[in-house]
């Protein structure tokens, strides 16, 4: 336990330099990742707007609700699951801490005249995303270099390197709270800082601040109420071991839960806001949520931070080396109990993300069980330096070395590979197939570097065979690349699509395609197509007109096998939102009407 009368010890010029390329490192590293996409943050930022400028969380200055008229011609409200109307006002149904915090950083942004609000007081998707996307790799790597000096407290300068920069790169804080601001984004830099200012305590590298930490975690719950976890584990960490800061902390977090409580009853006439009650959790999934939350191939802890095995190994080999044990204690049942939380919730798997989203808030967790471990291990060394084996501490850490660069290629991959953010909707939509997350055939953290799963029997065409991409009746001959349909085409997705389809028999094929191209409003010259039929290359098109034009191709009987892959690449696909013409961040290249298969002499 730590000496009250401890004077503080402070950190040397080299650690805050150190501390300073990790933040600018990882900052670039978060700035430059392409992959980010607004779910559940839609309107967080719009909400810190709102309270900039008319200082209310009522919505209703601006033009939220998309309308569509009933068959009698009444216009009606399309649902919207972030927004709720409470007493005749829009509010934004998400947690509302997020905005609060992201006030000073939108403030910034509104200066240099960035807005989430159109003129007309609609709303800017597009815009919203660039401000979540900045704000979330700033929160990020002041993350990272909070992992840094956490580290700094008990271990060497290249230890606490090694750890924070797994802590930012080989884990959900790269694929996940860095992308856009998920409620966990701000929550994990409060926890991280929380425990910090825990472990700096019982150090003796500074002494505890019972209001400082009380405000802390009390936000921590703002923005995410499943923070009520680490709330009751410190809380009760602090009752059994820091009894006198107890009463000054307990009083500090109870006037933060008045206010909130306040707030809410203010606007809701609740005493807690409608995302907050418990009764949202539903536990009718629990035995498959549980093991799905931890092993599972698409949404499993273990499998997209594989280092966690080696964590626990050091945690269990030099168990008698660790210090703080009830800091130990304490991190592994708050994880413990945030699984078994997040398995309540519905759905299960997280929907349209990438990997396990709902373990992200355990991060820090992670983090400070890795620097108690790895201090014990090194402590344990120093014990048996003359008796230890070599090669064996040399296969311990390559061991570790693997596995942390496992956990960054996996969680590099939801960073970078729009491929596997696709994988969430294509063959078909996750929340509509919950089963795929559990399929090792096609893991979402491999896609892009893997195809899906080519289906047992390919769809056979007979005669003259019209494929009408512009209904649901197409999607079995498609394999991927594809978005779903609309209203009279269906567009690629990505720089590959392909098409399947099988045949009795074999003989020269004439293949028609009606489609035009994706110019980007004129930003773009032309769409160039290169077709590969099973392998082979059967021709090229250069599309250069948006409306739609009849092509045809020879496929012949040579190249053409009972099972037949034809591959659409699309070098030139590009998205609305890289071209700043819009919110959609699809890659589009060709948008397609039909594709007509039938014998070669129908063309002659």
């Amino acid at each position: 336990m730590s000496s009250s009368g401890a004077h503080p010890t402070p950190f040397y010029i080299k650690d805050y330099s150190a501390g300073a390329i990790i933040f600018i490192a990882t900052l670039i590293i978060f700035w430059l990742s392409p992959v980010r996409v607004l779910t559940d943050s839609h309107y967080s930022m719009l909400v810190s707007e709102n309270l900039l400028k008319y200082h209310t969380f009522e919505m209703d200055h601006y033009r939220l609700f998309h309308q569509e008229q009933t068959s009698d011609g009444r216009p009606v409200n399309v649902f919207d699951y972030h927004l709720e109307t409470v007493n005749g006002h829009t509010f934004y149904f998400l947690p509302t801490g997020t905005s609060v915090l992201s006030v000073p950083f939108v403030a910034i942004m509104n200066a240099l005249g960035i807005s989430a609000a159109n003129p007309d007081g609609t709303y800017s998707p597009r815009v919203e995303l660039i401000m979540q996307a900045r704000i979330a790799a700033i929160l990020m790597a002041l993350l990272a270099a909070t992992f840094f000096f956490t580290g700094r407290l008990m271990l060497p300068l290249m230890w606490s390197l090694l750890i924070a920069m797994g802590g930012a790169m080989g884990t959900q804080v790269w694929s996940t709270a860095s992308r856009v601001m998920w409620n966990d984004t701000w929550a994990i830099l409060l926890l991280g800082i929380a425990l910090f200012i825990l472990l700096a305590h019982e150090t003796d590298r500074r002494k505890l601040n019972p209001v400082l930490l009380a405000t802390i975690l009390s936000w921590t719950y703002f923005v995410r109420p499943t923070n009520a976890v680490p709330i009751a584990a410190i809380t009760i960490y602090l009752f059994i071991y820091h009894r006198k800061l107890f009463v000054p902390f307990l009083i500090t977090g109870a006037l933060w839960l008045s206010c909130f409580v306040l707030y809410s009853w203010h606007y809701f006439h609740n005493l807690l806001p409608s995302y907050y009650h418990a009764g949202r959790l539903k536990y009718n999934q629990f035995w498959t949520a549980l093991p799905g939350n931890l092993v599972s191939p698409s949404r499993g802890l273990f499998v997209f931070v594989p280092v966690l095995f080696f964590v626990l190994y050091l945690l269990l080999r030099y168990r008698r080396e660790l210090k703080f044990r009830s800091l130990v204690i304490t991190a592994l049942v708050a994880c413990a109990l945030h699984v078994i939380v997040s398995s309540g919730f519905y759905p299960w798997h997280g929907g349209g993300c990438f990997g396990p989203r709902y373990t992200t808030g355990i991060v820090p967790w992670l983090v400070l069980l890795s620097i108690l471990g790895v201090e014990a291990m090194l402590d344990w060394r120093e014990k048996n330096e003359k008796s230890i084996s070599l090669f064996k501490w040399r296969a311990q850490l390559a061991i570790g070395a693997a596995l942390l660069i496992v956990s960054v290629f996996i969680n590099a991959s939801g960073a970078l590979l729009w491929d596997t953010w696709r994988w969430n909707g294509w063959p078909v939509r996750v929340d509509d197939n919950p089963r795929r997350v559990l399929d090792w055939r096609y893991p979402q953290f491999l896609a892009g570097l893997i195809h899906p799963t080519l289906p047992v029997d390919f769809p056979v065409v007979e005669g003259e065979t019209r494929i009408d991409f512009r209904n649901k009746s197409a999607d079995r001959f498609l394999w991927y690349g594809w978005s779903h349909e609309e209203d009279g085409y269906r567009w690629s997705d990505g720089r590959e699509a392909a098409l399947l389809f099988g045949l009795n028999k074999i003989s020269d094929l004439t293949l028609r395609i009606r489609t035009g191209a994706f110019l980007g409003k004129g930003k773009l010259m032309q769409q160039k197509v290169q077709l590969f039929l099973n392998g082979q290359d059967v021709g090229t098109l250069a599309l250069r007109d948006e409306a739609a034009n009849e092509y045809i191709l020879a496929l012949p009987e040579n190249l053409l096998k009972q099972r037949n892959a034809l591959i659409l690449k699309l070098p030139d696909a590009e998205s609305l939102d890289r071209l700043a013409l819009g919110a959609d961040q699809r890659q589009l290249g060709v948008r397609v009407e039909w594709i007509q298969i039938e014998p070669s002499t129908n063309a002659q």
